[in-house]
């Protein structure tokens, strides 16, 4: 049973390493408006959402400071050729490096997005694309725009009584980019960065009672509520990229396993355990668990 359960987790991670690794990162809505005069029938195929970005990319390639925690502020902070000029004044030290050519093309944005706006057809058209991440995302969570200015505690599990990380203090703010997998009760799975220098994120729920502004959220998810026991002593992580232990469970320890995600390099199982008389979730590399039976729904609701 453990030999076959073993060979379709590989084979699932291998088919995830296929989309992952054929998914490449978008740079640019426009990569040569800065050498080559844009058509109106190009620039049209975007919506203004993505147009805001575009006619932006021509002052962000010359170091343009925007506004911080903004949407051009989030988008370019998380591309690598984007190098902003931090000493001096956007209108002295970028402004006048833009040449004729890279002005005409920020004309003929604006005047697209003009017209959209006044038909109404400012939505219309290819949408911006997920901003590329710096950490090795885990299978299933995706990129969401939420309301800017916002934070929010996190905890390990979707209840504000279950343990939470960075000694309770564990928090997210939407300035920066938040991935989700999914709703529970209420709360919302994310993952987000914690510190790019060290490459540490957090796996965590955030309510949704407190969440300001409408934003486009991955639906329910159920999980398959499996009692398991540990076979060797393992670290427990809410960090599957830097893999920061939460704690440490013995062998012998009874968990509930949740489900199974994959990254690039790792297959991590999800579970739920107590952690100093709290209930907390957080991953395991995968291969430690020994099924023991489901949770029926009475029980796990009880």
């Amino acid at each position: 049973m453990l030999t076959k359960r073993f060979v379709l987790v590989f084979l699932a991670f291998l088919c995830t390493l296929t989309v992952l690794s054929a998914a490449a990162d978008v740079q640019y809505i426009f990569p040569d408006s800065n050498t080559r005069k844009l058509t109106w029938e190009e620039v049209e195929a975007w919506n203004n959402e993505a147009l805001n970005i575009g006619f932006n990319e021509i002052w962000a390639r010359h170091g343009y400071v925007f506004k911080s925690g903004g949407a051009c502020d989030r988008w370019f902070s998380q591309q690598e050729w984007y190098h902003p000029i931090t000493s001096g004044t956007n209108e002295k030290n970028v402004l006048p490096k833009a040449s004729k050519l890279e002005w005409e093309n920020y004309h003929l944005i604006k005047d697209v997005m003009a017209y959209k706006r006044s038909y109404e057809l400012q939505n219309e058209g290819k949408k911006l694309p997920m901003p590329p991440q710096s950490f090795d995302l885990l299978s299933g969570f995706q990129y969401v725009e939420l309301k800017t200015e916002q934070k929010f505690p996190v905890y390990s599990a979707p209840s504000a009584s279950s343990w939470r990380g960075a000694n309770g203090k564990a928090s997210v703010s939407t300035n920066g980019r938040i991935y989700a997998y999914g709703q529970e009760n209420n709360w919302l799975m994310i993952m987000y960065e914690t510190d790019a220098s060290s490459n540490a994120v957090r796996v965590g729920w955030i309510n949704l009672a407190e969440l300001k502004g409408k934003a486009s959220l991955p639906g329910a998810v159920r999980f398959d509520n499996i009692r398991m026991t540990l076979d060797q002593t393992v670290f427990v992580t809410d960090d599957p990229v830097g893999q920061t232990p939460m704690t440490t469970l013995n062998a012998g320890t009874q968990v509930t396993w949740l489900s199974t995600f994959y990254s690039n390099y790792h297959i991590w199982d999800y579970i739920e355990f107590n952690l100093n008389g709290q209930r907390a979730r957080g991953f395991v590399m995968s291969g430690y668990l020994q099924t023991e039976e489901p949770i029926n729904e009475e029980e796990q609701n009880g």
